[in-house]
Parts: C-alpha cells; sequence; structure tokens
C-alpha cells in the first residue's frame, strides 16, 4: 500500500508532466516522465508502447495544437494511480486525426488515468472527447447537433 506521501508525489509527477510536455508544449520532455516500456491507450485512437513511440504521438499531437493548455479540474489518486479530469483548449493549427488546419479553437473534456512505479509514468489511458474536437473543427456534426 502506497502512503500518502507516495501518493502525493505521484500527483506531483502527473502534474509537472502536465505542465512541461502538454502546457509548455514541449513533447519531447515526455521521456523524462516515462519508463523506456511505457504504454499508452487511447481508446479509438489506438495504442502505443514504448517512451519513442510515445513522443512520437504527442509531437504529431501538440504539433497540430500548438497553444494547447490542458486545466485541472479534478483530480483523484489512490496508491500507485492517478486519474486526473481536464478541460482542455487549443487551437487547430496542424493536421490533426487527418484533418487540415482549420484555424479553429477546440475545447474538450478529458480524463486520463496514470499508473506510476518508482517515481515513472508505466502506463497511460487516455479518454479525449473525440466527438467534441471533430465537431468543433467542422469535420463531423452529431446527428443531436444538427
Amino acid at each position: 500500500m502506497a502512503t500518502d506521501t507516495a501518493v502525493g508525489a505521484n500527483v506531483e509527477i502527473v502534474r509537472e508532466y502536465t505542465r512541461r510536455v502538454f502546457n509548455a508544449h514541449a513533447p519531447a520532455l515526455a521521456s523524462e516522465y516515462v519508463t523506456a516500456g511505457v504504454q499508452w491507450h487511447g481508446g479509438t485512437l489506438g495504442s502505443v508502447q514504448g517512451a519513442e513511440n510515445l513522443v512520437a504521438l504527442l509531437e504529431g499531437f501538440i504539433g497540430a495544437l500548438p497553444d494547447l493548455n490542458a486545466q485541472e479540474q479534478d483530480v483523484v489518486a489512490q496508491g500507485d494511480t492517478v486519474a486526473i479530469r481536464f478541460v482542455v483548449e487549443a487551437t487547430h493549427k496542424g493536421e490533426l486525426l487527418g484533418i487540415a488546419p482549420t484555424g479553429r479553437r477546440v475545447r474538450w473534456d478529458a480524463v486520463d488515468v496514470y499508473q506510476l512505479r518508482d517515481g515513472k509514468i508505466t502506463e497511460e489511458w487516455a479518454a479525449d472527447d473525440l466527438t467534441a474536437i471533430l465537431h468543433q473543427v467542422g469535420a463531423y456534426t452529431p446527428p443531436w447537433l444538427s
């Protein structure tokens, strides 16, 4: 069982990862926070394994949304697991999910769950509201909004 101090340290690691990698738009720094064999699960976006592959994925994502800002709304942590709910805002300035840049502002909700071991992220489950993103860039209109 992780101590309160260890749980708090894990929360701070994930917060720092968010600040330095996402909000400071520096995807290459991800390798400082993850294990070499990290696993990233993105639901319909698929999965990647390994620090180099994660950095490449983040370079594409942050490159398409270069002013991305993820604001923490809630955090729940227990043991080696940290879950954070974010509201993310960005401008679509590069190819994203095969969609050419639109220059539109996008805002969506995301929940990320991180598993940590020895101060490093070993696994992440990213649940981003892709429907919101696709709608806001003009690629898709959900039937309930038409």
